[in-house]
């Protein structure tokens, strides 16, 4: 009789795997073996959700299965909002007494121990979500010296609440803090570990951070009077997202900060200022959704990437030499003309090649083909990879050539309607034929292209080359991706 792979697997392989997966997955294996299920038992991952009082006798037996026989827990996961003190209390003394290093509570409705959590010497993480602290005495002077990331989200903090839980933690080297309500404003301070702080929608007035040892910041906020962070003078990553930003506050920050390498920036608020980004250090540079940079001086920058629904009006003075990704994703509005063709033209002008550039049409227009030739001065930006996603049906060749004529791309992926594809092939053959003719007769832009070949998936999903006219047609369904390779 053949021996099945998962009967020869050893012991301690498979108790490697089961650490792996979830308490719910290692439960589903338990049934192929005993050496499986003998796993799943002494799994040290508890991840409890408790709705019912059968879900509260099932935690509780599995609890106290765990403290009878001292298996190890290495986290610990409660999901209720219906468990009472006692019962919370019962299995976070068995979890911290088997060592826990990791423990998460969500939506717990009734006082949450905080303090016989922090005297545990092995906890290392801390996550609280919806948890109730209001009516915990936050004055006990136990100090986790050994908590390394707490996490605080939707709870209700004051002042006094949020600084005594941080001089109960003071070497963390992890701390965010999600939508919690009640506070005017978040100083941090005296942390003499903390490497990264992440604040979303928490404070609606001043924010202060006083860490040499800080490295991450990211900061999500829809209104602020004053953000005060020009203290860390070792950060290497910044995320401003929804700030409005005045008298040049992000350009007097950046330039304090000399080992910036990885900035993003979303969605500024309108009251913010038109500001340029300066810095040596700088090598990585992401921005959404704004309007308001100006130029863009970054002699090291390894990777730049714009995401908008406009062509930004921004300047990029220097090309670094080690440049090895640009990408920009544009949500088009329907308001394509010349100008708009003509200003994307300018903008990837920038940069003599980019690495992918993302097009999303609701729909194509007629394009003036003699408005745009006067334009041909501006340089003609080169592109790796060229995304168009056209949601509209049309037979628009105009447009196409408006298209190429704002970049050359050597591979162009279009996501769009059967008969958009097919205009696009006949378009594309045209210009290939146009650009070998002899005559001067309607060229379509002096495009110039070479070659060009027209490639979809088939069901294995390998490439098969398309041809234009009723092949084409045929082998297509209603709504296809395609690509095509293009040679100039």
């Amino acid at each position: 009789m053949e021996t099945t792979t998962i009967e020869v697997l050893h012991d301690c392989l498979i108790r490697k795997i089961v650490s792996y997966l979830t308490f719910k997955e290692a439960a589903k294996m338990s049934i192929l073996s005993k050496t499986w299920l003998q796993a799943w038992l002494t799994h040290p991952n508890l991840e409890f959700t408790v709705d019912y009082r059968h879900d509260m006798k099932m935690v509780d037996k599995v609890m106290e299965r765990y403290r009878d026989r001292k298996i190890p827990i290495d986290k610990f996961e409660l999901s209720s909002d219906s468990s009472s003190l006692e019962d919370i209390e019962k299995w976070l003394g068995i979890a911290l007494q088997n060592g826990v290093k990791d423990c998460r509570f969500h939506g717990l409705a009734c006082p949450l121990p905080i303090f016989i959590i922090l005297a545990a010497k092995s906890l290392k993480e801390l996550v609280l979500t919806r948890c109730n602290l209001r009516s915990v005495c936050l004055s006990s002077g136990v100090a986790n010296l050994y908590l390394e990331k707490l996490s605080l989200s939707s709870i209700f903090l004051t002042e006094g609440m949020l600084q005594t839980l941080l001089t109960n933690c003071p070497l963390i080297v992890s701390f965010v803090i999600d939508s919690c309500y009640g506070l005017d404003k978040i100083e941090l301070r005296n942390l003499q570990k903390i490497r990264s702080v992440s604040i979303t929608k928490s404070s609606r007035k001043r924010v202060k951070i006083q860490a040499p040892t800080l490295e991450h910041f990211s900061y999500y906020q829809l209104s602020v009077e004053k953000l005060d962070i020009v203290e860390c003078k070792n950060l290497k990553s910044l995320e401003l997202s929804y700030v409005t930003l005045s008298g040049g506050f992000l350009e007097h920050l950046i330039s304090g900060f000399q080992f910036l390498e990885y900035l993003v920036i979303v969605c500024l608020g309108k009251g913010s200022e038109r500001f340029n980004i300066l810095s040596r250090s700088l090598r990585v540079l992401k921005i959404e959704d704004c309007e308001g940079v100006g130029e863009i001086d970054t002699p090291n920058l390894e990777s730049v990437e714009y995401i908008g629904d406009q062509i930004p009006r921004l300047k990029i003075t220097k090309t670094s030499s080690q440049l090895k990704h640009s990408q920009i994703v544009l949500h088009c509005q329907n308001n394509l003309n010349v100008v708009w063709f003509y200003e994307l033209r300018r903008f990837l002008s920038n940069l003599t090649s980019w690495s992918q550039v993302s097009l999303h049409f609701s729909k194509c227009h007629e394009i003036n083909r003699k408005e745009l030739k006067q334009h041909d001065r501006v340089a003609l930006p080169q592109v790796n990879v060229l995304d168009v996603d056209i949601k509209s049906s049309g037979n628009c060749p105009t447009f196409i050539d408006a298209l190429l004529w704002s970049c050359h791309p050597k591979r162009l992926n279009l996501s769009s309607t059967v008969k958009m594809i097919i205009c696009f092939i006949d378009r594309l053959t045209y210009s290939k034929n146009s650009s070998h003719s002899n005559s001067h007769e309607s060229k379509p832009m002096r495009s110039q292209l070479k070659e060009v070949k027209a490639y979809k998936f088939d069901w294995k999903n390998q490439p098969v080359e398309l041809k234009s006219g009723e092949l084409a047609i045929r082998s297509l369904t209603e709504s296809e991706k395609v690509y095509f390779l293009l040679d100039w």
